[in-house]
């Protein structure tokens, strides 16, 4: 029972449960289970059947795709889930999910959620807006990889974990620069001098993970390709 209460808790605050009704999300919590990983623990791998959509409650979800050099596709926080192709595709994942910190993941199997989007509109809808965002975003990061310069990418990426706006803000790394680096598709070292770059330019300041974007036009700038003067 206090497995499932805390699975209701968490999934009534993701976006894509939000306008579910309480008896509904309910019934979804009671086909649902916790699950506490360990930072560092493999979650699934690629070429195994998921065993439901995963949605993170705390903690840090890497997904990737290895070859010569490892490609990190996304990185999943708190609020946001995946594994969504398991209510559709009767096919394995086709990325490895690596907790980077330890997370708390709630994993609902796929019959109640289909039924789910059968009765309610809005939750079809919102599952839809969510997967196409999604797309989105593969898409952005497909051409961003293959037009844009490191630098440029960078920039983006900057830009992208802090709120609009002008006025200098506070964000944080999400991950190490390893794993931030394997996001941009750039090295180590390569995203490291970049990040020297901006500081002496004077549109970031850094501490260990903790960045104030200073220049939020030069860096919003520095994303279309624009130089410092």
């Amino acid at each position: 029972m206090a497995n499932r209460t805390l699975a209701a808790d968490i999934l009534g605050k993701l976006p894509l449960f939000r306008h579910t009704p309480p008896a509904r999300l309910a019934e979804i919590a009671r086909h649902a289970r916790t699950e506490h990983v360990a930072r560092g623990t493999v979650i699934a791998r690629r070429g195994e059947k998921p065993r439901g959509l995963m949605a993170v409650a705390y903690g840090l979800v890497k997904l990737s795709l290895k070859g010569e050099t490892e490609k990190v596709l996304r990185l999943v926080g708190p609020g946001e889930t995946f594994a969504e192709a398991v209510l559709f595709l009767d096919k394995p994942l086709p990325v490895d999910a690596v907790a980077l910190a330890d997370t708390l993941l709630v994993v609902v199997r796929a019959a109640p959620l289909l039924a789910l989007i059968d009765a309610d509109r809005a939750f079809a809808r919102g599952l839809l807006a969510s997967m196409s965002q999604r797309m989105h975003e593969l898409v952005m990061d497909f051409e961003a990889t293959t037009q844009h310069g490191a630098r440029e990418r960078l920039a983006g990426y900057l830009d992208s974990l802090a709120p609009p706006g002008t006025a200098p803000v506070a964000v944080q790394l999400p991950a190490s620069k390893t794993v931030v680096a394997a996001r941009l598709g750039v090295t180590k070292e390569t995203l490291s001098r970049l990040l020297r770059q901006m500081g002496d330019e004077g549109l970031i300041a850094m501490a260990k993970r903790d960045i104030t974007l200073r220049d939020r036009a030069a860096i919003t700038a520095a994303a279309r390709g624009g130089r410092p003067a």
